[in-house]
C-alpha cells in the first residue's frame, strides 16, 4: 500500500470514529425523540464519563474540575510545559443538533490520538476541555464551564435556580462536586499559550446560498436584558379598550420597534430570545405585567451598547402601557476579535462574517 493510500485510509478512519462518537454522545439525552443534555444532569455526567474514557485511550491524564468540566492533558516534551487549549462544550439547547459543541471536543481528541499513536510529544502540552455548560439551558446563565476555567464565576450564580427550584449549588452537590472548591481565579495566563476550537454552526446564510463553508472573522459580543412591562390588570369583559393599560400589547408594540431598529442598524446579529411570562395569566384578564428577555449580538461592543440603549428607549415610547423597566443581568462585553486571514477566496466562497453564536472561545479570549 502506498503512503498516499495509507494516509487517506487513516484520515477516513479518523473521520468515521469522530462521527460514530458523536452518535454515541447524541444517545445521551433526557428525551428520546430530541437531543437535550443540560448542565449537571445525569446525561451530562454520563457524557463526561464517556469523553473521559476516550481521552484516556488517547494517552491523556483526565480529571473533572470543580464546575463539572471534563479535562484531559497530553504532556509536552517537558513536564509542566505551557499548554495549547482545545475543546468545546458538551451541553445542548433543547432539541439540539448532534455536532454543536461535541464536534470540537471529539476532533481535538482525535488530534491527540494521532500524536499518541505516533509516539510524538510536542514542545507544548495539549489540554482538552469538554465544557459542562455553554448554552445556559438549565439555569438561564451561560458559559458556566469556561468561566469556571478562567476563574470568573460570580458568587451569585450558586443561588440561581432551574425550573424545578434546584440551585446551582445544590446541583453541584448532587453531582458529587463541592461548590466551595470553585477557584476564585483561573489558571495563570502563563499556563496557556494558545486556544483553538472547532465549531459546527448550521447557519442560515451558508445554507440559503448552498455554501459548504463559512469563514468566521470575529466573535460577536452580546448584551442580555431582562425586560418588564407594567400595566394594569382588569377584567377583559368590563374594561373599555380605550381605558386599558395592557402590558402584553405594550410588549408586542415594543417587539415590532426592535425589529424596525434591526433593519436600520449596522449590527451584524440581533436576536430576541423566546422567553415571555405574562401575569396574571388568566384567559379573561388583561395582562398587568409581562416579563421577557432580549438578546443583542454584534461584532462591535459599541454597536451592541448602542443597540441596547436604543431598545430601552423604544420601550419608553408610544406604547399603551407605562414605560418598560429594564434590568441587565450577566452582561457580556467583548471586543471584536479579528481572526487569522482565511485562504484566498475563502471568505467569498463561504460567506464570511461574525460568529452569531456566542462560544466559550469568547470567554477564554477575554481571559
Amino acid at each position: 500500500m502506498s503512503d498516499t493510500v495509507r494516509q487517506q485510509a487513516e484520515r477516513e478512519a479518523a473521520a468515521s470514529r469522530v462521527m460514530a462518537r458523536a452518535d454515541q454522545l447524541a444517545a445521551l439525552s433526557e428525551t428520546a425523540d430530541a437531543l437535550t443534555r443540560v448542565y449537571l444532569s445525569p446525561e451530562h455526567l454520563q457524557a463526561n464519563q464517556l469523553v473521559g474514557q476516550w481521552m484516556q485511550a488517547a494517552g491523556m491524564m483526565v480529571w473533572q474540575d470543580s464546575v463539572g468540566n471534563i479535562c484531559g492533558r497530553y504532556e509536552g516534551q517537558q513536564e509542566g510545559a505551557p499548554a495549547v487549549l482545545l475543546g468545546s462544550h458538551l451541553d445542548t439547547v433543547r432539541n439540539a443538533g448532534r455536532y454543536d459543541g461535541m464536534l470540537g471536543v471529539l476532533a481535538a481528541i482525535e488530534v491527540v490520538q494521532r500524536l499518541h499513536q505516533q509516539g510524538r510529544r510536542l514542545a507544548k502540552a495539549i489540554e482538552i476541555v469538554g465544557f459542562g455548560d455553554e448554552e445556559g439551558t438549565r439555569f438561564g446563565i451561560t458559559l458556566l464551564g469556561s468561566r469556571g476555567v478562567t476563574g470568573t464565576w460570580p458568587e451569585s450564580w450558586l443561588s440561581q435556580c432551574d425550573a424545578d427550584g434546584v440551585s446551582v449549588a445544590q446541583a453541584l452537590v448532587n453531582a458529587g462536586l463541592d461548590p466551595a472548591r470553585i477557584a476564585p481565579r483561573g489558571p495563570s495566563p502563563a499556563g496557556y499559550r494558545r486556544l483553538s476550537g472547532t465549531a459546527y454552526r448550521a447557519g442560515a446564510v451558508p445554507g440559503a446560498g448552498g455554501l459548504a463553508l463559512g469563514v468566521v472573522e470575529a466573535i460577536n459580543g452580546a448584551r442580555r436584558l431582562n425586560c418588564r412591562f407594567t400595566g394594569e390588570a382588569g377584567h377583559a369583559g368590563t374594561v373599555p379598550m380605550l381605558h386599558r393599560k395592557d402590558a402584553l400589547a405594550a410588549a408586542a408594540e415594543w417587539m415590532v420597534q426592535v425589529e424596525n431598529l434591526t433593519a436600520s442598524a449596522a449590527v451584524t446579529w440581533w436576536r430576541r430570545s423566546a422567553t415571555l411570562r405574562c401575569a396574571p395569566g388568566a384567559v379573561n384578564v388583561i395582562p398587568g405585567e409581562v416579563q421577557l428577555t432580549l438578546d443583542i449580538r454584534g461584532p462591535a461592543g459599541c454597536a451592541a451598547d448602542g443597540a441596547a440603549g436604543g431598545t430601552a428607549g423604544a420601550g419608553a415610547g408610544d406604547c399603551r402601557a407605562p414605560p418598560a423597566e429594564f434590568r441587565r443581568r450577566g452582561v457580556l462585553s467583548h471586543r471584536r476579535h479579528r481572526l487569522r486571514q482565511s485562504p484566498a477566496g475563502g471568505a467569498e466562497r463561504g460567506g464570511g462574517g461574525g460568529a452569531g453564536a456566542f462560544p466559550d472561545a469568547a470567554e477564554r479570549r477575554r481571559a
